[in-house]
């Protein structure tokens, strides 16, 4: 409905193409092929002639904008060129079958495919230095998570946990939480407006669930968006660079903190430190009481 709004296409053939990539025989081919059941698809074929790429959408975000996106221009494309009597009933009907086609065929597997590049930029950027990848993957993290393509990095760190035993992509997820909620608490502080709100978002980012901060808040301050980035980039850094690491997964919240107790702890306890006092403190010079409305 968002994207929708914002890029002024029809709000109920939006939902409806969304619907088409949430389709449950789709989710649950997904699945089963995540799992490597016996007689799972990789593909779905309409028509017998148009393959579906089974993937789970549940939890992305870039397909749905796109595939809205699309969606604004085929409606134009059909509206245009539909005469002008059979409008009112073959002009949607047409735009949600082409809509959904593309959205199923080419635009959802395009935006998958991006989340997974994500993942192996990653990894390979911890090949080059754990330091550089905390630098890098710090500064991410707040717009993977606008865009949904965050999920991607879960995965690399269950396959650490697997592998190695531990993880240290998982403290800096930790890191990026704990920025947005400063600089979300700055918000709060300098705002007099909404400060329920605001208040309510900055605790939530600080429990782990940054959604509300980032899409509530921040979005409408951009230096304090880009003051969260940067305490962000550099407590994970901070961090990598003393080898902070977990060895278990857990939700990325202050109460996190004792599942880090160890030889680490101490530089765990100061990357949050780092986070909460860098961006709070960027954000406060950056946007300024004057500047908050």
């Amino acid at each position: 409905m968002s994207a929708a709004k914002i890029f002024k296409t029809n709000e109920y053939l939006a939902v409806a193409v969304a619907a088409c990539l949430m389709y449950p025989t789709l989710i649950d081919a997904a699945k089963a092929l995540a799992a490597h059941q016996a007689g799972a698809v990789s593909a779905i074929w309409l028509l017998n002639t148009i393959p579906v790429s089974v993937f789970n959408y549940a939890s992305s975000v870039i397909p749905v904008i796109f595939s809205i996106l699309a969606l604004k221009y085929i409606h134009q494309a059909v509206d245009r060129i539909m005469p002008e009597v059979l409008k009112t009933v073959f002009t949607p009907t047409l735009t949600l079958f082409l809509g959904a086609l593309a959205a199923l065929v080419i635009i959802g597997p395009i935006g998958i495919w991006l989340g997974k590049m994500l993942a192996w930029f990653i990894e390979g950027l911890f090949g080059v230095s754990a330091s550089f990848a905390g630098l890098v993957v710090g500064a991410i993290r707040p717009v993977a998570i606008l865009t949904g393509m965050h999920h991607a990095m879960t995965p690399i760190a269950l396959q650490n946990f697997s592998d190695r035993g531990y993880d240290m992509l998982m403290p800096m997820m930790f890191m990026a939480n704990m920025a947005i909620a400063g600089a979300t608490f700055a918000i709060w502080r300098l705002n007099k407006d909404n400060r329920t709100v605001t208040l309510s978002a900055a605790i939530s980012a600080l429990l782990g669930i940054t959604e509300p901060a980032l899409f509530g808040v921040l979005t409408r301050y951009k230096k304090a968006f880009i003051a969260a980035t940067v305490a962000s980039s550099l407590a994970s850094a901070f961090i990598a660079f003393f080898g902070v690491r977990l060895y278990g997964y857990i939700l990325s919240s202050i109460f996190s903190l004792p599942a880090y107790i160890g030889p680490y702890f101490i530089f765990a306890i100061s990357g949050v430190a780092i986070a909460l006092v860098l961006s709070f403190t960027l954000t406060t010079i950056l946007v300024g009481r004057e500047q908050v409305k």
